[in-house]
Order: structure tokens, then C-alpha cells, then sequence
């Protein structure tokens, strides 16, 4: 049977929100494996297979403002991550079909990113060719969505994911911008922070996003090369791995292992595992940062092992500081 479900926050929350030039890589140090022993098989689908439809959404949105005659929406990676964990987490059943969190989601961007105001359209559907077309229709018939899709906002960030059951889960989350006379400056900055500052000027495009997508797919190039079946990219996994990669660019924790039982410990109650493993690069100067990473890796043996393993799913996460330097961690999880 087909369904379609939608749900809303009909009020807006308020809130304001290596080696210098190479890549540095050690076997020893910076490659890693854990293992966990309890948990349960999650059902969610290839993340990568709806980044496409993310994309139809944000275009569909964009043209039902524009028939209002309303500025488009500016597409933001970030918050779309933030919008996509939340998709994620209803597909695969860890919360309700709900905007539960919905308030901790919009304080964890304006960490970040300064707003005036916040708010949030969800659906659900099952069974239809076009799934975001049935979701955006439903959102436009709905009086509570649609006064969300043509309120004041200058930002958004859109998710969605699939689990087995082929249920399609979309978040769109849109944000205000504060006006030039409250700030001249889109992200809040910490100005001890060289990370923030280089954030400041990439939050808007989706450059890093875009190396993390281009080392998956080299990734899995290669283990097709080796007979071995591709990874699995989780948004979940990859918010985790882009945490640490951001703490090593800022300074906040050396380029190393180190606390890695701690950050399986977290990817353990987003997905049960029966191993993981970690991989890390960090290389500066190049074009093509993520290349570079994917090459060193493969010349490691320590790396090359892990990217060989018997895994089936991955994160990804990049960042970079004003220094120029690239920071990647990737890591690869068998679940159970």
C-alpha cells in the first residue's frame, strides 16, 4: 500500500544562533582496527543511492518558491548533514517518525552557522515512482509545510534516506540568516579557531563533501579491482569520522589514533558492529587532496589491509584548516 505521511513544526524555533607539503602517512600510527562483540543488524540502505534525489528536492523547492516569486534557498552541505542523520535515524527506526530533536539539531548548526530563525518539514512515502515528488506535492497541499517553504529563509539543508523496506525518510531544514545590520558575518567564529575561520568561507559549497564522495568512490573502484564488494557510505558514520577530522585540523587532538576506542564506542550505538578500523591521512599543497590520501593509503600496507578488509560499511570525513592542510579519516565498519 502506498503511504504518505507528513509531519511539521508549525513554529519557527528562535535561536541565534603531516608534512607541509606531502602526505603524512605512518603505518603504525595511523592505521587501526577494534572490535565489538554485541549488537544488532540495522537495515537502513546505501546513503549514496538518494544523494541524486536530495538534489530533485532542493530543485522542486527552489522552483515552487520562484512560481511565488520568492529568492531561492541556498543549498548548505552542513546543515544538510545534519537533516540527513535525522533521516537516517527515522528509516532505520532509532526515533519515531517525528521532528524529536528538532531543537537539539538547530542548536548544534548555530554552533556553527548564526540564524534568526529555524524550521523543519518531514515526510515519509513508500511505493511511488517518484518519491520526492510525492513528498514536495504533499508539502505544498499541507498549509503548515507549505508556510515553511515560503517563509523568509535564505538557507537550507535537505536529507533523506531508504532502508530495506523501501521507505523513503526526508528532513528539509530551513534557516534565516541574520540581517547585515545584526552580523556581517554568516558563522558564528571562534576566533581562536583556525577551523571555524576556514569554515566560514566553505560552509556555503560543497567542496569538502565533495572530496569525501570522490574517496568513497575510489575506495570502492578499488575493491572492485580486487573482486571485493563496494562499502556502503553512512551518513551517521561519516558525521563521525568529519568530528575528528575537524579536531585534528583545529589542534584540538594530535594526528593520531588516539581515542579511537572512544569514537567506536559512539559509531557502536549509532550502528552494532563486529569490527572497525580507522584510517587517516593528512596532506597539503595538492589539487587533489583526496587522491593524494586514497594513493598513500593504497602504497601503505597497514592501509591497504584495512581498505582490503572485510567490511561492508564506511564514513568519510574531511576538513581543513587556514593553514592549507587537509585532514581525512575514514572508517570502515563490518556490521553484525
Amino acid at each position: 500500500m502506498n503511504k504518505n505521511v507528513v509531519g511539521i513544526i508549525l513554529g519557527l524555533s528562535m535561536l541565534s544562533g603531516g608534512l607541509a607539503s606531502c602526505q603524512s602517512l605512518d603505518t603504525q600510527s595511523n592505521v587501526s582496527s577494534f572490535s565489538a562483540t554485541e549488537g544488532a543488524e540495522t537495515a537502513l540502505a546505501d546513503p549514496s543511492s538518494v544523494a541524486e534525489l536530495e538534489q530533485v528536492i532542493y530543485r522542486q523547492v527552489n522552483q515552487y518558491r520562484q512560481s511565488r516569486k520568492l529568492p531561492p534557498l541556498k543549498l548548505n552541505s552542513y546543515v544538510s548533514q545534519y537533516a540527513r542523520i535525522h533521516s537516517e535515524q527515522m528509516a532505520s527506526g532509532t526515533v519515531d517518525f517525528s521532528h524529536d530533536g528538532f531543537a537539539k539539531r538547530v542548536k548544534a548548526i548555530g554552533e556553527t552557522i548564526s540564524y534568526q530563525q529555524a524550521a523543519e518539514n518531514i515526510a515519509v512515502n513508500k511505493g511511488y515512482q517518484e518519491p520526492t515528488k510525492v513528498a514536495v506535492d504533499g508539502w505544498i497541499k499541507s498549509s503548515g509545510h507549505r508556510k515553511n517553504m515560503e517563509g523568509k529563509f535564505d538557507v537550507t539543508g535537505i536529507g533523506i534516506a531508504k532502508n530495506a523496506d523501501g521507505e523513503y525518510y526526508f528532513t528539509q531544514i530551513f534557516l534565516k540568516e541574520p540581517s547585515p545590520a545584526a552580523s556581517n558575518l554568516p558563522v558564528k567564529l571562534d576566533e581562536q579557531n583556525p577551523l571555524t575561520k576556514s569554515v566560514a568561507s566553505s560552509l556555503n559549497d560543497t567542496f569538502l563533501v565533495t572530496i569525501e564522495e570522490e574517496v568513497h568512490q575510489q575506495i570502492n573502484r578499488y575493491r572492485l579491482s580486487r573482486s571485493l564488494p563496494p562499502l556502503r557510505l553512512d551518513a551517521q558514520i561519516s558525521h563521525e569520522a568529519r568530528l575528528y577530522s575537524q579536531q585534528m585540523a583545529s589542534g584540538k587532538a594530535t594526528f593520531s589514533h588516539k581515542g579511537i576506542e572512544k569514537r567506536f564506542k559512539k559509531v557502536e550505538q549509532i550502528i552494532p558492529y563486529r569490527k572497525a578500523a580507522e584510517n587517516l591521512a593528512l596532506n597539503k599543497g595538492y589539487q587533489e587532496p583526496g587522491t593524494i590520501a586514497v594513493e598513500g593509503w593504497l602504497k601503505s600496507p597497514g592501509h591497504r589491509k584495512n581498505i582490503e578488509g572485510q567490511f561492508n560499511l564506511t564514513g568519510i570525513g574531511v576538513a581543513k584548516n587556514l593553514k592549507g592542510e587537509y585532514y581525512l579519516t575514514q572508517f570502515f565498519i563490518l556490521e553484525k
